[in-house]
C-alpha cells in the first residue's frame, strides 16, 4: 500500500470515528429540537433526493476509471477531450435534475397526502426546494472530486472530508441554536457543500493543472463510456431501493413518527458501513492499472483477499460489540422509546457483513468493465426486497423492512459469488476458506465478551466506554493469537515501529 493511501487511511478512519462520535453527540440534540415527526420529514426529504442523485448515471466512477485509463496510456489528448465531454454530460444533467426536482415538488401533496398532514406537507416542500437547488448545482461540481480521485490525491480528499465532518454538525447545530428548524438546517448544509465543491474545482485547476477540451462528443468513446457507466447506474438504483425506499414505503404506508426510529436504525447500519468500506473505496484507480496492464488472476485473487480479510476484522469488532452493548447505548443516547432499533439495527447489518468483506470485488468488476451482470442480480434482488417489504410493513412497520432488505441482501451475496466464481473464474473457495479461518476466533471474542458483560452489567456512558475499552483488548489478544497471519501481524508492527519512530 502507498504512503499516501497509508495516510489516506489513517485520516478516514479519524475522520469517521470522529463523525460517528459528533452524529452520536447531536442527534439526541437535533431529536429533542425537531421531535420524531420533523426528524422524520428530513429523513424522508434526504431520501427522496438520494434517488435524483441517481441522474448521475454511474458517470462518477467512469470519470474515474478513464482518467486512470489514459494516464496509464499516457494519453493527454484523450483525458481532455474526455473531461469535456463529461462535464458537458453533467451540465445536462444538473439541468434534468432541476426539472425533475421541479416536478416532484409539485406533486409530494399528492404522493405524500394520505398520511402526512397538510403542516408537514409544506414543511417537506420547503426543505425538497433548497435540496433541488443543491443537486442542480452538485452535478458539474462533482466531475471534480472524480477527477481528483484518478489521480489518487486521497490525502487531499480525506482532508476534504475530514473539514466536513467537523463543520457540517457544527452548522447545524449553530442553526438549531438559533431557533432555526430542519428548513434551516438543509439551507445551511447546502451553502456549506457548494463552497466545498468550489474548492475541487480550485484543486483541481491550481494544483493538477487540469486541461478541459470541449470537442464534442466522441460517439464511439460516448457509447463505450455509456455502456460501462449503464452498469454502475444500475447498481446505484439497487443501492436506492435497498437503503433509501424503506422510508418511502414507511411514509406511505405507516406515517413520519416510524421514518425516525427506522432512521435511527439505518444510521448504525450507516456507521457500520463506512467503518468497514475505506479501503475498497480507494482501490479503483489501482485496479484499473492492474486489470490495463493486464497483471493475472493470481495476483489479484491475492488482493482481493487480504483486503477482504482486514475488512471482516473490522466488521466483526464492529458487529460483535453492537451486539453486546449496542442495546444499553441506544435506551442511555436516545431513551426507552427508541430501543427497538437494536433489533432492526442488527437485522440490517448481519447481512452486510458478506457484503463489505467482498465490497472489492465489486471495485473489481468496475475497473474490468465486467459488471453487468452484478448490476442485474443487485437490481432484481432490490425489487423482490421492495415486494417483500410492502408486504411486512403493513403489520410489523420497520421490522417488516429491515426483514425484507436483509433477506435480499443474503440472496444478493449467494448470487453474487456463483458469479465469481463460474463467469469471472475467481478462486473464490481459496477467499472463502481464509475468511473462515476467522470465525472460531470471533465466537470465542463474543463469548468472552458475552461473560463481561454479565459481570458489569454497563448502563451509563462511563460503564459503556470501559466495556469498550475491556472488549478492544479482548478482541486484539483473541486475533493476535488466533487470527492474524504473518502478514497482517507485520503490517499492524510495522505500523507501531513508524508512529513510535514519530514519537
Amino acid at each position: 500500500m502507498k504512503n499516501g493511501m497509508r495516510k489516506a487511511v489513517v485520516i478516514t478512519y479519524i475522520t469517521i470515528i470522529l463523525g460517528n462520535v459528533i452524529s452520536l453527540v447531536y442527534t439526541p440534540f437535533m431529536l429533542s429540537k425537531l421531535g420524531k415527526a420533523e426528524y422524520g420529514l428530513f429523513s424522508l426529504v434526504n431520501s427522496i433526493v438520494a434517488y435524483i442523485y441517481l441522474l448521475d448515471l454511474g458517470f462518477g466512477n467512469a470519470v474515474i476509471r478513464y482518467n486512470s485509463k489514459y494516464m496509464v496510456e499516457k494519453n493527454e489528448d484523450g483525458r481532455k477531450k474526455v473531461n469535456g465531454m463529461f462535464l458537458t454530460l453533467y451540465l445536462i444533467l444538473g439541468l434534468i435534475s432541476l426539472v425533475i426536482g421541479t416536478i416532484i415538488y409539485f406533486n409530494l401533496g399528492k404522493i405524500m397526502g394520505k398520511n402526512l398532514s397538510p403542516d408537514e406537507i409544506i414543511k417537506t416542500k420547503q426543505m425538497f426546494m433548497v435540496a433541488i437547488f443543491n443537486i442542480s448545482l452538485s452535478f458539474p461540481l462533482s466531475i471534480f472530486n472524480s477527477i481528483i480521485t484518478a489521480h489518487e490525491k486521497f490525502v487531499y480528499i480525506k482532508v476534504i472530508n475530514l473539514v466536513r465532518t467537523i463543520l457540517n454538525p457544527a452548522i447545524m447545530i449553530t442553526v438549531l441554536l438559533f431557533g432555526s428548524r430542519a428548513f434551516g438546517m438543509v439551507i445551511g448544509s447546502t451553502v456549506f457543500n457548494l463552497l466545498l465543491g468550489l474548492m475541487n474545482v480550485i484543486y483541481c485547476f491550481k494544483i493538477l493543472n487540469l486541461k478541459i477540451k470541449f470537442a464534442g462528443f466522441d460517439k464511439v468513446l460516448f457509447k463505450e463510456i455509456f455502456r460501462y457507466s449503464f452498469f454502475v447506474f444500475l447498481g446505484a438504483i439497487a443501492y436506492q431501493i435497498y437503503w433509501n425506499t424503506d422510508q418511502l414505503i414507511l411514509a406511505v404506508f405507516v406515517g413520519s413518527a416510524p421514518i425516525a426510529i427506522y432512521a435511527v436504525s439505518s444510521q448504525f447500519n450507516t456507521y457500520f458501513i463506512s467503518l468497514s468500506n475505506v479501503l475498497s473505496s480507494m482501490f479503483l484507480p489501482k485496479l484499473t492499472k492492474m486489470v490495463t496492464t493486464e497483471e493475472n488472476k493470481t495476483e489479484l485473487m491475492e488482493v482481493l483477499t487480504k483486503v477482504g480479510r482486514i475488512q471482516y476484522y473490522i466488521c466483526c469488532y464492529i458487529f460483535v460489540g453492537f451486539i453486546l452493548v449496542g442495546k444499553q447505548f441506544i435506551t442511555r443516547w436516545v431513551g426507552d422509546s427508541y430501543s427497538y432499533c437494536y433489533v432492526i439495527a442488527i437485522i440490517l447489518m448481519f447481512p452486510q457483513i458478506f457484503s463489505i468483506i467482498q465490497s472489492l470485488f465489486a471495485t473489481m468488476l468496475e475497473a474490468m468493465n465486467k459488471h453487468r451482470v452484478k448490476a442485474y442480480i443487485y437490481l432484481t434482488i432490490a425489487v423482490v426486497n421492495v415486494l417483500i417489504s410492502i408486504v411486512l410493513v403493513q403489520k410489523y412497520q420497520g421490522l417488516g423492512c429491515a426483514i425484507g432488505t436483509a433477506i435480499g441482501m443474503i440472496i444478493n451475496a449467494v448470487a453474487n459469488n456463483i458469479y465469481y466464481k463460474y463467469f469471472i473464474k475467481l478462486d473464490i473457495k481459496y477467499f472463502w476458506m481464509q475468511i473462515l479461518k476467522l470465525v472460531i476466533p470471533s465466537l470465542i471474542t463474543f463469548g468472552l465478551g458475552f461473560l463481561v458483560i454479565s459481570i458489569m452489567s454497563p448502563t451509563s456512558y462511563i460503564s459503556i466506554l470501559i466495556f469498550g475499552i475491556l472488549f478492544s483488548i479482548i478482541f486484539f489478544i483473541v486475533f493476535w493469537m488466533l487470527g492474524f497471519n504473518n502478514y497482517e501481524k507485520n503490517v499492524f508492527v510495522s505500523v507501531i515501529r513508524k508512529v513510535s519512530n514519530r514519537a
